[in-house]
């Protein structure tokens, strides 16, 4: 990857899904800032969130954001990078009955991914067929970096045989601090998850723990996850 002017030496990923029914997307883009990444990959936006916050932040902070304009389906993905983006494209899956796809950006040297994979109990088997897809995808592309809302559960990841493919949270060691990414009263669970593949992972954690004071709630029932990692 050839570095632009400003950008760091390492490079930085955010991703989170933001939750279509967030009430304060403005804390999210507060934690963007305070991240300042390089890469930044978001589920679940809405048309109103992409034209109030999401592009006018991170076009203004020197921003590629892919799609142009917010997709026909009521929440969608984005990928925004900090280099020129060379190629971008979205490829519905074929086993889905919730609209769910890949979206893809390639810039200098890298792929990038990012998805939000089949929900709820009934779409197990969708969603493993969707993850295993995705990762025959990152061999196709080396090097590459997927980051989403998976919704895989651990016994389900465990039944996949990713090839030359790390999970960067196992990657750094299983911290069991930054392990779950998703919260909902009592329950939590380890949905989202960033996979590299040909990339050396030197960190990982999970923000955007904090609530809001005004309504005392989290930016979303996500967590964002930073990774950083060595350029290839």
């Amino acid at each position: 990857v050839d570095v632009p002017d400003g950008v760091s030496s390492n490079l930085t990923l955010l991703s989170t899904n933001v939750l279509t029914t967030n009430q304060t997307p403005e804390e999210v883009v507060a934690y963007i800032r305070e991240v300042n990444p390089d890469i930044v990959l978001l589920q679940e936006v809405v048309p109103r969130t992409f034209h109030a916050h999401v592009v006018p932040h991170l076009k203004a902070a020197g921003f590629s954001i892919y799609p142009d304009e917010p997709s026909e389906r009521s929440y969608f993905e984005v990928i925004a990078v900090r280099f020129p983006i060379i190629e971008s494209s979205y490829i519905p899956f074929s086993y889905t009955r919730q609209g769910r796809g890949l979206s893809k950006v390639c810039i200098d040297g890298l792929t990038i991914l990012t998805a939000h994979m089949e929900s709820e109990k009934e779409g197990a088997s969708r969603r493993t067929d969707q993850a295993s897809w995705v990762l025959e995808q990152m061999n196709s592309n080396e090097p590459c970096i997927f980051g989403g809302d998976t919704n895989l559960r651990k016994s389900e990841w465990e039944g996949l045989t990713p090839v030359n493919v790390s999970d960067a949270w196992e990657s750094v060691g299983s911290n069991k601090k930054h392990r779950m990414t998703w919260e909902q009263d009592q329950f939590k669970a380890r949905y989202d998850r960033v996979w590299t593949q040909g990339l050396t992972i030197k960190s990982f954690e999970t923000i955007g723990t904090t609530h809001v004071q005004n309504i005392n709630e989290r930016p979303s029932d996500h967590r964002g996850m930073k990774v950083e990692f060595d350029h290839p």
